[in-house]
C-alpha cells in the first residue's frame, strides 16, 4: 500500500482538517455482503459476516473504520449498519464526516439525508460527497440517531498552535498526562503509543513535515480521536454507538478505543468495544493489516495516483 492508503486519515485531518470482489452490496442484509470480500479476526483466522455481526451486536461501542474513497468500504458498512440495525437496539451513529459544532442543527433538522449533511455542514467537495451517502441512508432508514463527531477546523488548527491548553475543556479528562491517568485507574497514554503515533503522522505526511511539526499534529490527532469518543460516549444509557471513520480513528491502541476506555475505566481491548478495520488487498492481491483491530476486513483496491508525488507540507506554526 502506498502511504496515503493507510494514513489518509492524517492528511485529511490533521493539516488541520482532516477471495476477489465479485459483487457490491445493495441489500440489507449481512447474508447479502457475504460474498464480496475477505474478513480476518485479529489473530488472522478468516471470519465470515454474520460471525461479525454477531459480534458487534453484543458491543456498546462500535467502530467501522475506512478507506475514505473507497466506495466499497461504504457499501459495505451500509448493508452492516442495516443487519445491525434490524434488531431494534436504540443506535446512534457518529460520523466523522461532520464536525460537533454543528449538532444542534443537526437535531433540528428533517430526518432526511440531504438536510441533514447541510446542517452538519459536510464538506462535500473534500469528502467527495456523495461516497458516503449510502452510511447516511442506512442510519436515517434504520431508525439511528445521527450525530456529528468530529473537532471543527478552526479548535484542531488551535491545538496545533498552542498545545494542550487549546484543546476544547470537555476533551482534557481524556486528554490528559499519562500520569494523572494511570493514578486515576484510566488507560495511560505511554511513550510507546506516543511514539507509535509520530511514526504515523511522519509517514502520512510523506515524511515531509518538519520535526517541529510532528508532536503538535500528533496532539491534533489525538484531540479528534478524543473528540469522537466524547461523541459516542454521551450516548444514552442502553444506547449502542456506532463510529463511522477513518482506519486510523479506529485502531485499539492510539485510536477513539484508547479513550473510550480511558472515559469508562475499560480495558483498552474490552470486549464491549469492537473495531473494524476496512482495508484493501495489495495490487498483487495479498493482504496485511496494518494496525490492530478486532477484525480486518479486505475488499479490492481503488486505483488513485501517488499522493506523495505531489504533497506541499504544512507550514510550521508560528
Amino acid at each position: 500500500m502506498k502511504r496515503l492508503d493507510r494514513w489518509g486519515w492524517l492528511l485529511a485531518a490533521t493539516i488541520v482538517h482532516g477471495g476477489a470482489v465479485a459483487t457490491e452490496p445493495t441489500a440489507t442484509t449481512a447474508a447479502a455482503v457475504q460474498p464480496a470480500t475477505e474478513a480476518v479476526d485479529a489473530s488472522g483466522r478468516p471470519i465470515n459476516v454474520s460471525q461479525i455481526v454477531e459480534r458487534v451486536r453484543s458491543a456498546r461501542y462500535v467502530l467501522l473504520g475506512e478507506i475514505h474513497d473507497n466506495p466499497r468500504h461504504h457499501r459495505l458498512r451500509a448493508a452492516l449498519l442495516r443487519s445491525l440495525l434490524a434488531d431494534g437496539v436504540p443506535t446512534r451513529v457518529v460520523f466523522e464526516q461532520m464536525d460537533r459544532q454543528h449538532n444542534a442543527a443537526i437535531a433540528a433538522a428533517p430526518r432526511d439525508t440531504e438536510a441533514i449533511v447541510e446542517a452538519g455542514r459536510l464538506d462535500r467537495k473534500g469528502w467527495a460527497w456523495p461516497l458516503h451517502r449510502p452510511l447516511f441512508d442506512a442510519a436515517l432508514e434504520g431508525g439511528a440517531a445521527v450525530v456529528a463527531g468530529n473537532l471543527g477546523r478552526a479548535q484542531a488548527s488551535q491545538v496545533v498552535r498552542g498545545g494542550l491548553t487549546q484543546a476544547p475543556p470537555d476533551l482534557h479528562h481524556l486528554l490528559s498526562p499519562a500520569g494523572e491517568a494511570a493514578a486515576e485507574g484510566r488507560a495511560a497514554w505511554t511513550a510507546a503509543l506516543e511514539a507509535e503515533l509520530l511514526r504515523l503522522v511522519e509517514e502520512g505526511h510523506c515524511g515531509a513535515l518538519p520535526r517541529s511539526m510532528l508532536a503538535p499534529m500528533a496532539l491534533a490527532q489525538r484531540s479528534r480521536d478524543a473528540a469522537l469518543a466524547s461523541a459516542m460516549l454521551q450516548a444514552p444509557a442502553g444506547t449502542r454507538v456506532v463510529l463511522m471513520a477513518g482506519n486510523g480513528h479506529v485502531r485499539r491502541d492510539i485510536g477513539v478505543p484508547h479513550y473510550l476506555a480511558v472515559a469508562d475505566k475499560l480495558s483498552p481491548d474490552d470486549s464491549r468495544i469492537v473495531s473494524i478495520g476496512f482495508l484493501e488487498r495489495s495490487s498483487e492481491g495479498e493482504t496485511s493489516v496494518d494496525g490492530p483491530y478486532d477484525e480486518a476486513w479486505f475488499t479490492e483496491r481503488v486505483a488513485r495516483p501517488d499522493p506523495c508525488a505531489s504533497f506541499s507540507p504544512p507550514t510550521a506554526p508560528k
